[in-house]
């Protein structure tokens, strides 16, 4: 049973998937670690490290430059400051979803995670430091990685620090299908996050606070395990939560006592977080299907002489053809053309934007023009830029052959980049550093080697930005070379067939 939105009953509610091995990490328990260095607190303040978030933000601005070709966002300014909030989101591409949430708005957050992301070597103790908190889900209990008694004891410190800390008017993210995926469409809701977002509430009612604000967020990548992919942030409207407040609740977290609010209430809560997200996500049986809708949705804007021209227009396009559809609005017969279409170019390695009204689209000389001048863009670079080459290369090892999935793909791309400048560049241009010093001051060395060793961080990361310029400009001459070959093959006249076949549909 479907709604047009996309609201499907029967996987509202279902448990996970046991045939899905879990990785090797999360069966990794260290119990010393969650009981004696996890930062928690139930006074409403957060419990990390304020100079460590701020420190850790701007790291992740590397990143946030670096991954992603074009970023955008919408609806922060709806996010009040001295409020707190509950972001939702479906969870498509690891630990890369929760990094764009916190770059596009200026909300301090509070996470939840997996335990073994606050007790690893590195990443953990950022974790820690910025006050993160560890949940022991029911399938670390039913593969026997811990106990039920020890599994309750940290996930209860847990949620009361983050039910406190969001009533305090600082913002969680939660991902509520509860694991990381590939599928463009959301899977069942785990019962969890509706559980923190009820006892947040609770908790900010006991103290006489605001009641945190419940946002659904839509992140919409164009392919979310490809380096310089595109990525739109997308804050919808708040959902509304008063109306679930239980009052024993509220009286338990007055007591200190974490409380189970009831299960209609939760229930209720994930129809309606259900619902908000759906819209907000691909909400499609298959990445043929959404990208299908792209087709429809780049056929139909070219012959209103309206072309996307941003990826948040083509989301909202895409949208309107999904939900056009479903509604009836659109005969679903138009699909058949646009599948067609969809299949060739794939094949080519091309994307809907490769055509227009009038069939694959041409691109003008200024594109190879610009080609050329990226190549030499990077080969200026390229001197400055292999600083960056080991950690790029053991990104894509990682990545490539990590038991985390494809979704994690994009994860080992951030976590290269982030901890670069403090991991990986010193072991360059430290020893650059003293030999510029020797070289030109030497009685002066101790001083200028550390200050050329800080100055250079920054000389590196716009060295990288300009190579991804002009890497960028130079992908899209291979594009158009592609897309001019698929023009003179046998195939374009069907893609025309079809366009027009579109058309007609939409008339």
């Amino acid at each position: 049973m479907q709604s047009p939105s996309g609201l499907d009953v029967e996987r509202s509610s279902a448990p996970y998937d046991p045939n899905v091995d879990s990785s090797a990490s999360s069966q990794r328990l260290n119990k010393k670690t969650l009981l004696n260095k996890i930062r928690w607190r139930h006074d409403g303040i957060h419990p990390g490290s304020k100079l460590a978030w701020n420190f850790l933000r701007s790291m992740l601005r590397l990143s946030w430059h670096t991954q992603f070709r074009t970023r955008e966002e919408t609806g922060s300014e709806k996010i009040e400051e001295d409020r707190g909030m509950v972001a939702l989101a479906w969870h498509t591409a690891g630990l890369v979803d929760p990094m764009v949430i916190v770059q596009s708005c200026k909300k301090r957050f509070i996470m939840v995670g997996r335990h073994d992301l606050m007790t690893r070597p590195i990443l953990g103790r950022w974790s820690r430091a910025i006050g993160s908190q560890p949940v022991l889900r029911q399938r670390e209990i039913d593969e026997g990685t811990t106990n039920p008694e020890f599994a309750k004891h940290i996930n209860d410190r847990s949620l009361l620090t983050v039910a406190h800390t969001i009533s305090g008017g600082n913002g969680c993210i939660i991902m509520p299908e509860g694991t990381s995926q590939t599928e463009p469409r959301m899977m069942p809701l785990r019962s969890g996050p509706m559980r923190i977002a009820l006892n947040a509430a609770a908790a900010a009612q006991s103290e006489n606070r605001k009641l945190p604000s419940i946002r659904p967020v839509g992140l919409h990548f164009r392919t979310a395990w490809e380096f310089r992919t595109d990525c739109y942030v997308e804050f919808g409207d708040e959902i509304e939560i008063s109306d679930l407040v239980d009052e024993s609740v509220v009286e338990s977290l007055m007591d200190g006592r974490w409380a189970e609010p009831s299960r209609e209430n939760v229930n209720e809560l994930r129809n309606r977080i259900k619902n908000s997200l759906d819209i907000l996500t691909p909400d499609a049986d298959s990445w043929e299907e959404f990208h299908s809708w792209s087709i429809i949705s780049h056929v139909e804007k070219s012959n209103l002489n309206e072309p996307h021209k941003k990826w948040s227009d083509e989301v909202h396009g895409i949208r309107s053809v999904r939900d056009r559809i479903r509604s009836g609005e659109l005969n679903d017969e138009i699909m058949a053309p646009a599948i067609r279409i969809e299949n060739k170019l794939s094949s080519k390695g091309l994307d809907p934007r490769s055509i227009d009204s009038n069939g694959i689209r041409k691109d003008s000389i200024t594109t190879h023009i610009k080609g050329i001048f990226g190549l030499m863009l990077m080969l200026l670079m390229a001197p400055l830029s292999v600083m960056t080459l080991p950690q790029a290369l053991l990104a894509w090892w990682l990545g490539n052959n990590s038991d985390e999935g494809l979704d994690a793909r994009s994860t080992f791309h951030v976590l290269a980049i982030t901890f670069s400048p403090v991991l990986i560049w010193p072991f360059f241009t430290i020893p650059l550093a003293v030999y510029i010093a020797l070289t030109f001051v030497p009685e002066y060395v101790y001083f200028s080697s550390i200050a050329m060793s800080i100055l250079f961080i920054p000389v590196l990361h716009i060295a990288n930005l300009i190579f991804l310029v002009g890497y960028d400009v130079f992908c899209d001459s291979r594009t158009s070379i592609t897309r001019g070959r698929m023009r003179n093959s046998k195939d374009s006249h069907l893609i025309s067939e079809d366009i027009a076949l579109i058309l007609g549909f939409l008339k």
